[in-house]
Order: C-alpha cells, then sequence, then structure tokens
C-alpha cells in the first residue's frame, strides 16, 4: 500500500509520534554471553549496547567497566579472564537496525493517517495539501454556496444548469473563505438592487483547486497544529483499535475513542481553523 498524496502526515513522523521508529532502544534481559574456561578474554554479545547500559555479570557478579572489562561496539574483553565455568550474562539497551513495526502495522498506520487526515479536514472544512476538486451541487436558492473545501488556489470554472458563469460577472469568488456569492442586480420593480440566487433545483459543478501548498513539507510548515491534530488522531485510533470505545474519569471529565470520532484534543487543536459557515 502506497501512503496518499493528500496525507499531511508521513508514515516515518507517525511512527516517531507512537515512539517506535526505528531509533528507540530495545532491551535485552538476560543474553548468555558464554562461559569462562580461565582463558578466553574476548566475547561477544548479540547487538552492540546503548552506550552506558550495558550490565555484564560473572557468575552473577556485576562487572565494572574499565575496571573489569572494556567493550568496543559488540565485543567484550575481560582485564581477567573469567574463571572456569563460570557463567558470563548480560542485559542492556540497543537500538534496531531496522523499523520495529511489522509491514502490516505500516499499511494500518497510512489507512489510520489518510483517515485522520481527512477527518480533520472535514471538521474545519478545508483541504491541507493542494488537489483539484470537483463538486456536484443542487442550488437551493439563496445567495451564496459555501464550497467544501478552503482556502481556493484557483476556480477552473462554474456550471449552472449545464451553461457557464464567468467569475465577477455571474459570481465573486472569496477564495480564502470558499464561498462564491452571486452578485447584485438592478429591480425593475424598485430602485434598490437584489440579489441574483442560485437557482433552486439546478445543477452547479464548480471545479477548483484548494489547499495550502503542494508539497506536503510545505503544508505542515504552514498549518502545524493540523500536524499535531493529525497525528493525535491517529495514535487514538491505533492505540484504542481493540474495542474500547471510551472512558470517564471523575473530576477529570471523558474520552471517546471510538474509531472515526475525532478526540477532544484534535479539536481543539483546529479550533482556529474550524469553519462555523457549515457544509451544504
Amino acid at each position: 500500500m502506497t501512503l496518499a498524496a493528500t496525507a499531511l502526515v508521513d508514515l516515518n513522523q507517525a511512527k516517531n509520534f507512537l515512539r517506535k521508529d526505528q531509533n528507540s532502544s530495545l532491551h535485552v534481559y538476560a543474553e548468555y554471553v558464554g562461559i569462562g574456561d580461565g582463558s578466553d578474554l574476548t566475547f561477544s554479545l548479540d547487538h552492540t549496547p546503548v552506550s552506558g547500559s550495558l550490565r555484564l555479570y560473572v557468575n552473577g557478579t556485576l562487572q565494572v567497566e574499565t575496571t573489569n572489562y572494556s567493550i568496543v561496539t559488540a565485543n567484550i574483553t575481560f582485564v581477567v579472564a573469567p574463571t572456569l565455568n563460570y557463567g558470563i550474562t548480560a542485559d542492556y539497551d540497543y537500538a534496531p537496525t531496522a523499523d520495529t513495526f511489522e509491514a502490516w502495522d505500516d499499511d494500518l498506520l497510512e489507512i489510520l493517517v489518510a483517515a485522520a487526515t481527512k477527518k480533520c479536514e472535514d471538521f474545519c472544512g478545508r483541504a491541507f495539501i493542494q488537489r483539484a476538486i470537483t463538486e456536484n451541487r443542487i442550488g437551493d436558492g439563496g445567495q451564496r454556496l459555501i464550497l467544501n473545501k478552503r482556502p481556493v488556489n484557483t476556480l477552473t470554472s462554474v456550471t449552472l444548469a449545464g451553461t457557464a458563469l464567468v467569475e465577477d460577472t455571474d459570481y465573486t469568488l472569496f477564495d480564502d473563505e470558499g464561498v462564491l456569492m452571486r452578485p447584485l442586480a438592478a429591480s425593475e420593480w424598485s430602485d434598490y438592487p437584489a440579489r441574483v440566487n442560485w437557482t433552486e433545483t439546478s445543477k452547479i459543478v464548480i471545479v477548483y483547486n484548494a489547499g495550502y501548498a503542494s508539497t506536503r513539507s510545505a503544508t505542515q510548515a504552514l498549518v502545524p497544529e493540523a500536524v499535531l491534530a493529525v497525528l493525535v488522531a491517529m495514535a487514538n485510533w491505533y492505540e484504542n483499535r481493540l474495542g474500547i470505545s471510551a472512558e470517564n474519569v471523575s473530576g477529570v471529565g471523558s474520552q471517546d475513542y471510538a474509531i472515526g470520532e475525532l478526540p477532544e484534543q484534535a479539536k481543539k487543536l483546529l479550533g482556529s481553523l474550524h469553519s462555523s459557515m457549515g457544509i451544504f
């Protein structure tokens, strides 16, 4: 599976947020290193320990680095050879050389990131990464038409009942707000102008491009709060995908974990981007 081009965060960012990327430390609790023969000074660990994390034991006695042994990468050299038949064990942290996620985890995370991006976009009525959009709408007789996504970068075409309309003549575009407003028109019965409406029950087709930037990295720099909201939603759904739907802590509040429901933390992050105008 390939991550959707419109997904606001990439796979590595998702894993980093979950703290399970390839730089995370894994722990070896009791590695059998070998057994002393009274003469051999050198032994090897299965992995290179994170500096300062190694605890090395000979016959159950903790050894002291530089006093009892030295270590280079995964290779241990004792100052004095371990006694015959004395067991040598170790525990330590190490950094894996490969991603700690399985392939099926990647597929799941890509789905969750794409879903979280879309849910966040829908919540605030915006497109994050720029893309072409075609909307098919039905006129309601009102004077304004609110597009499903904003900000609008370019408006390619607007047709009403099959007839192409002309910008700044038949309608005015407010690009940041994502609104198409019908113009004022002179009334033959009054000295006061009247609005031309979006004809009721007529089909309207709008083709436009919306979003903040054309690349993921550029978009992230413009809407960092949306990046964090997507990560929060993704992590929430990933960690609670096995059946926990909600919890309530007395004196603290409640949290909904249901798949498809944006966490309250994500909604708060999107507060400044949220559109209160609604979607037709």
